[in-house]
């Protein structure tokens, strides 16, 4: 008497190890770090942990909506094109900067934030937010910084610099942001 055994079939394995990788994604994208951080560098300020929190505060208090680094100063935001993580030619220079900037102070971290405008789903602008990061922390790597100065979170759309619907707007939101702060001694 023959008995039948149902061996799984390979695209039922396939279908559950994707899912597994997927929720593992999914949950390895929602980390955050809890360390203190400031939006650029300003030599006049002390960036202990105190200090650090009252300077977020009055950038806020300040009306800027999202703490930024000025335009042309180092770590100003990097923009990325629509649905794409592609880094563009004109921004590698600025990434050379910010990486000189992170090699001459080794108590220097980054932290390197992945951001999207609102159009597509939650997880895709997560997971383009990471790619979006970890491009820019390759580069960053490739011109000297050492791994340990650097880490990455997506926040994907999240935290928009303009929520309006336009193209304008879109186009600003589609960036990475550096949260860069100093450890302390």
């Amino acid at each position: 008497m023959k008995t039948n055994i149902s061996l799984p079939r390979p695209h039922w394995i396939l279908r559950e190890h994707t899912a597994a990788l997927l929720i593992a994604l999914m949950l390895a994208g929602c980390s955050t770090s809890s360390r203190g951080r400031a939006s650029h560098l300003d030599d006049n300020i002390d960036l202990s942990d105190e200090n650090l929190a009252l300077y977020e505060q009055k950038r806020w208090d300040e009306g800027s909506t999202i703490p930024n680094a000025m335009p042309g100063e180092l770590f100003d935001d990097i923009q990325f094109e629509y649905d794409s993580s592609l880094i563009r030619a004109e921004s590698h220079e600025a990434i050379r900067r910010n990486a000189e900037a992170l090699k001459s102070d080794t108590t220097l971290r980054v932290e390197v934030e992945g951001h999207c405008d609102k159009r597509g789903t939650s997880e895709y602008n997560l997971a383009l937010g990471e790619q979006r990061a970890r491009g820019v922390k390759t580069l960053l790597m490739n011109y000297g910084v050492m791994d340990d100065q650097i880490s990455t979170v997506s926040y994907g759309e999240e935290i928009p610099l303009d929520p309006s619907d336009s193209e304008s707007a879109y186009a600003k939101n589609r960036r990475v942001h550096f949260a860069v702060y100093r450890l302390k001694n």
